[in-house]
Order: structure tokens, then C-alpha cells, then sequence
């Protein structure tokens, strides 16, 4: 297909979804999927609508009400996965100076006393935090956007990634969650310096099961192994931006490789996801539970595309795992922009990354950011409206967007018709020294990473050598589990234990002297497990080599 072809089929997209608001498990999210099946099945594109049941948390409605002579109502909204309490909680305000900072576990008792019981009003609103407050016997949580936009912004406060197993379900909030925008927040700080002040918050969520569909595009290859390309179709609101933009790329992927681009040496799948916002990913999850062999045996890259074309966005950022070659992510920048990437990150925690147990050698996703940030919102290209009903269409910047095809396409092309893949394990190996020789400056002493940085040096050592290709991509594979996942490869970790090394980043900041014999115990065990278990990781990555 011509570039024109494929731009008037993301615009079709665009004008269809604008109005859709697709909440996974929703009528709309399913009309959504029945005009890209349509668009599939005009095209000759061969794809399956798989359809998968999800645990879904709809945020229906939050408040929050001040007592006193005249009564304060304060507009809020509760986050997905928060407790549901339509008829309130009251109690006291207290203000949290200190939930942005380290709280070592000498100083747990007393900042515990200090919440416990009252409706805190804090700087953040992250999971884990929620988790510290819950055991505290916090009363709710009253999250102060940190940005000065008015908008108010959905999201999730769920730890679990994906669908729970059952000992899991001990995890999710049971106090309620809201969150109030930056100048509301200020306003309620005053009138908490002049006396206490009691308050209640109310929260509506719908919790439910639901099955949701999940189209597949397959377009097969010569060879079994297939790219994974992705974006989720579900959004808060109309969410333009994010992510129907990210649909309608890979729509213009899906007609370009299907009818111009000639015989593939690899296949491609296109997933769409469903779950994103209000299962905490769980249509990708559902997808590497249930196609776990095909993805450890064939898969070689996975591709998310989130929130591409947004106006605004003029710096390309790239967030990538780290096996990849710069040179060649940069290339077909370069190819497009002229320039290279604004910065090439490792990713994070986030975006349908579901698939680090599963042994695919690269991960990488195109974000957008721009020229001067003047909102804390993580997608949408860092504009204001992410997440909130204002992501409309009027938010798309059309060149933007087909600058972000473009990339697409080039890296796409090397993927599906070159016989070698981009990777750059050695790179990859000085980055993870790297990363741990920095997380040892925030450890204490007494746990010690030389024994894994010994194992680093010595596939370093290795790598110098020659190896057959299919060696690399499992020896990567390896890699990404130690770098990426603490836990075993078929139950996903908490949605907010990351960074790198995520099972000894817990210990970061705890100091002997300030624990407690029981909890430094603790802190000791993890240590053990998480460096035997890097340390026989590595090992097995090293055997791999030297056969």
C-alpha cells in the first residue's frame, strides 16, 4: 500500500475510536475490536480474535467532603483496584511530609502510629506506597497530583501484575484511594496548618470478571520465529492518544507487511491488548500464559507501542532492555529525524511488559516526550490529558505520528527480512556491571554483589569469542530474567518492584543499625536467594557459551 493508503486507514481508526470509550469488559471496547476485525477482514490480513477473561476494577466515582462550619467538597477521582466504599470513611487528615522519602524500618513504628487511622494526604499515590499504608492501618489515601494542571487523572493502584492467583488476592487495597489535582491539594494543606480537620472520601468501583477479546494478526514467515508487535486497545475516556493512535500504527503495519513488503523470513504478530488500564496489564499476561511455548521457542523481539503521534511529543526517546544494538535503533531514527534518538533508556516498569521469563532477546518501545515538560503524566507523550476524558483528537499530531510509522517500518524491515538480529550482548553485559556496581553504593556493606559482578566479568570474557546465534538469544533470555524479574518465570513480580536487579533493589537504603534482628534477618534472606539465584543464572548462561 501507498503512504497515503496507510495514512487514511489510521485516520479511518482515529474517527472511528474517538468516540469509543473502551474500558476493557465494556460494550464500547468490544465495538472497537468488531470495526478492527472488519478492517482485517477487507484487507485479506489473516488474524484470530482470541478472547480471554479478565479481573477487571472499574473507577466509577470518587469524593472527598471536609467538615466543618461549611462543609468542603473537593472534586477527586479513585483509582482502579482501590477499596470500594460507597458509603465513606471519616476520619481525621494527616499530612504525610514524608511519603516521597525512604523511611528506614528504626523509624517504621512512628510514622506508622502517625497514619494509622487517619485519611492521609500524601505526594504520591504509588502502589507500594498504598501497600505501606494498609499495613499501617491507614484510613484512606488522599493522592496530591504533582503537576499544576487542573485535569484530573485516572489510574491504578493494583500490585498484582495481570490476573492474581489466590495468594495474591491479600495484596489489593482495602482502604480507599482518591486523588485531587495540584491547586485543590494546596488548598486543602492551608486548612490543614490551622486546626485538625475531619474528612470523608466515598469511592464507586465496579470489580468483576469479564471476557474480552484479544486480536491477533498473524502474518507468517519462512522460518517458525515471529516479531511480537503491541499496543492495547482499552482506554480511560475516549484516550485518542493513548492508545488508539498506538492502534493505528500497528494497523498501518499490519496492511503495509501484509501487502508490500514480499516474502518474510519471520513471521509478525500484532496483539492488541485488552486489560491494560483496569486489569494492570492483563491481556498481555493472559498472552504469555497461554502462548508461553510459542513465545520461548519462536518469539525473538517484542514491540510495544504506546501513545505515538501526540502533539507535543518533538523528542523521540527510545526504552529499550539493553540487548539491543544503539546503532541500530538510532539508524532508523536517524533515517527518519535526521537525528538520533533523544536518549535510549532501560525500560521500565510498565507499558505490557509482560514477557521477561519467556526468553525473547529484545524489548524495546518508541516513546515520546517534549521539547519542555510541564506535566508529571508518564504517557500521552507527557501532555496534560493523559489519562483524563480531554485525550481527544484534537491531541493527535499527524506528522508526528507518521514520523513514528516510519521508525516502525525500518526497525520492522531488519527484523522481518534480515537473517541476523541486532543484538549487542556484550554492551548489555558492561550496562548490567554497570547497574550493579551503582546498586552497590546503596547497599550495606555486609551484602556484598562481587560474587554476580565476578560472573558479569567472566561472560564478558566469554562473549569475546564467537557463538552461534541461537547461544545468544538464549543466553540474553537469561540475562533479562536476573535483570528484569526477582521472582520464578511464571508468576509475574509486583507491579512496582523494578529497576535493575529488582530482587536486590529491595534492600537498598536498609542499614544494620537501623533494623530491627527480625526484619535484618529477613534482609539477609533475601540477599542469599536473590544473589544464588543471579550467580546460577549467570552460570547457566556461561555453560551455554563454552559448549
Amino acid at each position: 500500500m501507498l503512504p497515503n493508503d496507510l495514512q487514511q486507514a489510521m485516520q479511518a481508526l482515529l474517527q472511528s475510536f474517538q468516540h469509543l470509550h473502551r474500558l476493557s469488559g465494556s460494550a464500547d471496547a468490544e465495538r472497537s475490536v468488531d470495526w478492527l476485525c472488519a478492517q482485517l477482514r477487507t484487507h485479506q490480513i489473516p488474524f484470530k480474535r482470541e478472547r480471554c477473561r479478565l479481573w477487571l476494577s472499574d473507577p466509577l466515582e470518587g469524593s472527598l467532603i471536609v467538615q466543618g462550619s461549611v462543609p468542603l467538597t473537593i472534586p477527586a477521582k479513585t483509582r482502579s483496584f482501590s477499596a470500594h466504599c460507597p458509603e465513606g470513611i471519616e476520619a481525621e487528615l494527616y499530612y504525610d511530609q514524608r511519603s516521597l522519602v525512604f523511611v528506614p524500618e528504626s523509624e517504621y513504628e512512628s510514622w506508622a502510629n502517625a497514619v494509622r487511622g487517619k485519611l492521609v494526604v500524601a505526594d504520591q499515590g504509588y502502589e507500594d506506597y498504598v501497600q505501606r499504608l494498609m499495613q499501617a492501618g491507614a484510613a484512606g489515601l488522599i493522592h496530591i497530583w504533582g503537576s499544576v494542571e487542573p485535569a484530573l487523572h485516572e489510574e491504578t493502584v493494583s500490585p498484582i501484575w495481570g490476573t492474581p492467583v489466590p495468594d495474591d488476592v491479600l495484596r489489593y487495597p482495602t482502604l480507599p484511594v482518591i486523588s485531587i489535582n495540584h491547586q485543590e491539594g494546596k488548598t486543602l494543606l492551608q486548612h490543614m496548618l490551622h486546626s485538625p480537620l475531619q474528612a470523608c472520601i466515598f469511592t464507586r468501583l465496579h470489580e468483576h470478571v469479564a471476557e474480552c477479546s484479544l486480536p491477533i494478526v498473524e502474518l507468517t514467515g519462512e522460518s517458525e520465529e515471529f516479531v511480537l508487535l503491541s499496543s492495547h486497545y482499552d482506554s480511560w475516556h475516549e484516550g485518542v492518544t493513548d492508545n488508539a493512535t498506538g492502534n493505528a500504527l500497528c494497523l498501518a503495519m499490519a496492511l503495509h507487511f501484509a501487502h508490500n513488503s514480499g516474502p518474510l523470513k519471520r513471521g509478525l504478530r500484532i496483539a492488541f491488548w485488552p486489560g491494560h488500564s483496569n486489569a494492570r496489564y492483563g491481556g498481555s499476561t493472559w498472552y504469555a500464559d497461554n502462548y508461553r511455548a510459542e513465545l520461548m521457542q519462536h518469539c525473538v523481539a517484542h514491540i510495544n507501542v504506546d501513545s505515538p503521534g501526540c502533539v507535543g511529543g518533538s523528542e523521540v526517546v527510545v526504552n529499550a532492555s539493553g540487548a539491543e544494538s544503539t546503532f541500530w535503533l538510532n539508524q532508523a531514527i536517524t533515517s527518519v529525524t535526521g537525528t538520533t534518538a533523544s536518549r535510549i533508556t532501560p525500560m521500565g516498569k510498565g507499558g505490557d511488559q509482560s514477557f521477561w521469563g519467556l526468553g525473547i532477546p529484545l524489548h524495546f518501545a518508541l516513546r515520546e516526550e517534549p521539547a519542555l515538560r510541564t506535566s508529571l503524566s508518564p504517557g500521552s507523550g507527557g501532555g496534560w490529558w493523559w489519562h483524563t476524558e480531554e485525550d481527544t483528537l484534537d491531541k493527535v499530531d499527524e506528522a508526528h505520528l507518521w514520523r513514528d510509522v516510519q521508525i516502525h517500518q525500518r526497525w520492522l524491515e531488519t527484523l522481518l527480512l534480515s537473517d541476523t538480529l541486532p543484538v549487542d550482548p556484550t554492551s548489555y553485559v558492561c550496562a548490567l556491571r554497570g547497574a550493579l556496581a551503582q546498586l552497590q553504593i546503596e547497599l550495606d556493606p555486609m551484602f556484598s554483589v562481587k560474587p554476580i559482578d565476578q560472573m558479569l566479568q567472566a561472560l564478558e570474557k566469554a562473549l569475546l569469542l564467537e557463538h552461534q546465534p541461537t547461544d545468544l538469544k538464549r543466553v540474553i533470555g537469561i540475562l533479562h530474567r536476573v535483570r528484569y524479574r526477582a521472582s520464578d518465570d511464571y508468576h509475574p513480580d509486583l507491579s512496582y518492584h523494578g529497576g535493575a536487579f529488582p530482587g536486590l533493589q529491595i534492600l537498598r537504603g536498609h542499614r544494620s543499625e537501623q533494623c530491627s534482628e527480625r526484619f535484618w534477618l529477613m534482609l539477609e534472606t533475601q540477599f542469599i536467594r536473590q544473589r544464588d539465584r543471579a550467580c546460577e543464572l549467570f552460570a547457566a548462561s556461561l555453560d551455554i557459551l563454552k559448549r
